[in-house]
């Protein structure tokens, strides 16, 4: 994803590709720390991606005017049925959004908060109309209130061995983890567990965890905080690295994600 600046109106714009665009139009904390932005979208072609959560929950909500988004879940693909629906993504979980030919908006909020009676794995789920909430506890009744709710995590069915070895990496993120002894805690060699984790997850254990680590600093950089502590924060003692693993997976560095994400109104 790369990043550019549209000169006239100010906004910064994440670019997928040479057409595919979303414009960030607003963002800023509630008065609760509840993160909250809208987007434009105008998606020209069909882009898929994933979404992985570390420690906040991100919440959308769509409403569409033209093309479609689906979820890759296991062997078949789950749509919403209707032009405004809403996106759960409980912490630590994912999945596999893919956008195609997309104009309209959506409203998301974001915390790393606790909310009771959540989803415990990603969810798509119908709405009547899409409008700000005031704040993180007004999540857990428009979930509620969603019909038609679907899960969309990435593969329900992941292998024992995937599950638990993602759950261990979970818990050591931040601890740079090595891979190869996660593998023989668990009895298997660390080429077979990449294997089966990249069958079950389509990534390898290594790029999960480096995806895991940057999923919650746009949040902690929208917050202002300074680059160097994120990165000790997230698992990288090495700034360096901290920075070409950024740069590797949103294909931006964190001083534009900062800028992207600080709060303002439009």
């Amino acid at each position: 994803m790369r990043q550019k600046e549209a000169r006239r109106s100010g906004k910064v714009q994440p670019e997928f590709g040479n057409k595919e665009i979303i414009t960030r139009l607003k963002t800023r904390f509630l008065a609760d720390g509840t993160y909250v932005f809208e987007d434009q979208l105008d998606v020209k072609r069909m882009v898929t991606t994933k979404v992985i959560t570390c420690s906040a929950w991100l919440l959308e909500m769509y409403e569409l005017k033209a093309g479609e988004l689906f979820f890759t879940r296991g062997q078949t693909d789950v749509y919403p049925t209707t032009k405004c629906f809403g996106i759960f993504y409980p912490p630590f979980t994912i999945s596999q959004p893919c956008l195609r030919k997309m104009k309209g908006r959506v409203i998301g909020m974001a915390a790393a908060k606790p909310l009771p009676g959540i989803p415990s794995v990603p969810t798509i789920f119908e709405m009547n109309s899409v409008m700000l909430p005031s704040g993180a506890g007004q999540v857990s009744e428009i979930l509620k209130a969603g019909s038609n709710r679907q899960s969309i995590e990435v593969n329900p069915k992941a292998s024992s061995l995937s599950v638990r070895a993602k759950g261990l990496i979970d818990k050591t993120r931040a601890m740079d983890p090595s891979i190869a002894r996660i593998a023989a805690r668990l009895g298997v060699t660390h080429e077979h567990l990449s294997r089966q984790f990249r069958r079950d997850y389509g990534m390898s254990p290594r790029d999960y965890l480096h995806q895991l680590r940057l999923a919650d600093v746009p949040l902690q950089l929208a917050r202002g905080e300074a680059i160097a502590d994120v990165s000790q924060e997230v698992g990288y003692g090495d700034l360096s690295r901290f920075y070409k693993q950024f740069r590797k997976s949103t294909k931006t560095s964190p001083a534009l994600c900062r800028k992207m994400v600080a709060p303002r109104r439009a």
